[in-house]
């Protein structure tokens, strides 16, 4: 697996970073992806439980409208 190297731009970088993933999925089985990836989403999740912050206050942040 090669190491994920960086852009000399922004465009640049997304794109050794897609092509990097691309690799990564290509490389492992589902299986170990998947369990990454599950271990990934249970993080944001526990940690968006924890926020002290309302929606309405993130979105403030964010610089969007809530339309609830």
């Amino acid at each position: 697996m090669k190491w994920l190297k960086p852009g000399k731009d922004n465009r640049e970088e997304r794109m050794n970073f897609v092509e990097y993933w691309a690799e990564y999925v290509r490389t492992h089985s589902d299986k170990e992806w998947s369990k990454q990836q599950n271990i990934l989403i249970n993080s944001i999740m526990k940690n968006a439980k924890n926020s002290k912050l309302t929606p309405q206050q993130y979105l403030k942040i964010k610089g969007e409208q809530c339309l609830r």
